[in-house]
């Protein structure tokens, strides 16, 4: 063979595509750097600051209140961390994780690298993810402090298990959220209105329809992962809110199955990003 097959050869060789697995892990580590950089990201920490501020106003204010550390954490977990700011965070890091760049023509620099698409989507999506995780994962983090900052006393395997499992549901809303709206930005020109449609008119919508109605929502399988904080009704619109819920009631869903639902929407969502992303054409 001839010097000049070889050269031919090894050119041949050096264009050929990188294995997907770790040419997506690569471009995770360099898009979650860039995404770590982005001035959306330092409002959505100040954002994740509300629930650290609302512990920290019942630890000062109302520490007499009766109010213990695991009604605190699952009030939170239940009312702002799974219908507000999960899927606020993987709006606003998710969308644009690929949209961004196919809108700004950046994304070419990637597709002229010998890497497959499916990877360059991976790779960004799991960025996507990381990030929404995180921020989230330290305003959970941060609640946690002031709340064992009243004693050791708060400190009970209850509460713990408590804190362990709303961690671990944050990181699969997480995902979930920011895989469904990754592909939305890979689909739609203008992404934020379908988005914002999504996660402030539908799931507000079906999740307060009684019956099995309330399945259709991501908020619902991820509210039915945390137990509900119970209250006695003290007044007129909670004994109403009692007697509809005895109306409508239905048998409980087993939290395996949303557990099965959210799994199932992350990873159909990926899948049908990757197939979007692949035939996506940059406009010249």
């Amino acid at each position: 063979m001839t010097p000049a097959t070889n050269a031919a050869a090894s050119q041949t060789a050096d264009v050929r595509p990188q294995r997907s697995l770790p040419a997506a892990a690569w471009l995770a580590w360099y898009s979650l750097r860039e995404m770590s950089r982005r001035r959306r990201l330092v409002a959505l920490s100040l954002i994740c600051l509300l629930p650290v501020l609302m512990v920290l106003a019942i630890r000062i204010w109302f520490s007499q209140a009766g109010v213990t550390a695991q009604m605190m954490l699952a009030s939170l977990s239940h009312d702002v961390f799974m219908p507000f700011l999960i899927p606020v965070v993987a709006l606003f890091v998710g969308v644009p994780a690929i949209g961004e760049q196919v809108d700004d023509g950046t994304i070419v620099f990637t597709w002229t690298r010998p890497v497959r698409r499916r990877a360059i989507y991976l790779g960004r999506l799991a960025a996507a993810q990381a990030v929404s995780a995180l921020v989230l994962s330290f305003s959970l983090a941060l609640c946690f402090v002031v709340m064992v900052s009243q004693g050791s006393g708060v400190l009970t395997w209850e509460f713990l298990r408590l804190y362990l499992q709303t961690m671990a549901i944050i990181v699969l809303g997480a995902c979930t959220y920011a895989a469904l709206f990754a592909a939305m930005g890979t689909y739609f020109k203008k992404p934020i209105p379908p988005a914002l449609m999504f996660a402030v008119g539908w799931e507000n919508l079906v999740t307060n329809i009684p019956a099995r109605v309330q399945e259709l929502s991501l908020r619902f399988h991820l509210q039915n992962l945390i137990t509900e904080p119970t209250e006695a009704p003290k007044n007129l619109p909670g004994l109403l809110g009692a007697l509809l819920s005895t109306a409508f009631h239905r048998e409980p869903v087993p939290k395996a199955q949303s557990v099965a639902v959210l799994v199932g929407v992350a990873l159909a969502s990926a899948a049908l990003g990757i197939w979007m992303f692949r035939r996506k054409e940059i406009a010249k």
